[in-house]
Formats: C-alpha cells, structure tokens, sequence
C-alpha cells in the first residue's frame, strides 16, 4: 500500500466517526511521517468532491476543517 493510500485510511477513519458524522466536520492534520507531497495531493482531492468544504487552521494547510453536506449532495 502506498504512502498516499494510507493517509487516505487515516483521514477516511477520522471522517467516518460517529462524532464528526453526526457533526458534519471533522478536522484533519498533516502528521510528521506524511509526505508533504501526499498531504497535498489528498487535500486537492478532497476539494474536488461535491459539497465538501475546507477551511485551512494554520497558515500551512496542515491543519483543516473539513465540513460536509450529503442532503445537498442528493
């Protein structure tokens, strides 16, 4: 599995639980270990997605929220 696929599973466990589903949100960041090369590419992605916004926390994108709207997606 590549660098990339395992920080898509880290970030998809973080958005799929029970408290940001709830919530709509979730807040994801860039670990140490990732590739900064990655972190990009799955942020990129991640904007590509229909009613899915992103709000950068820190000055470096390395730190996001992450809010979601399925109703409006339908």
């Amino acid at each position: 599995m590549s660098s990339y696929d395992l920080l898509c599973q880290r970030v998809q466990k973080i958005i799929n639980q029970p408290k940001a589903q709830s919530e709509q949100c979730a807040e994801i960041q860039r670990q140490q270990d990732d590739c900064p090369t990655d972190w990009a590419r799955m942020l990129e992605d991640l904007g590509t997605i229909e009613n899915v916004d992103m709000m950068p926390l820190d000055d470096d994108s390395e730190h996001v929220r992450v809010r979601w709207n399925p109703v409006a997606a339908m």
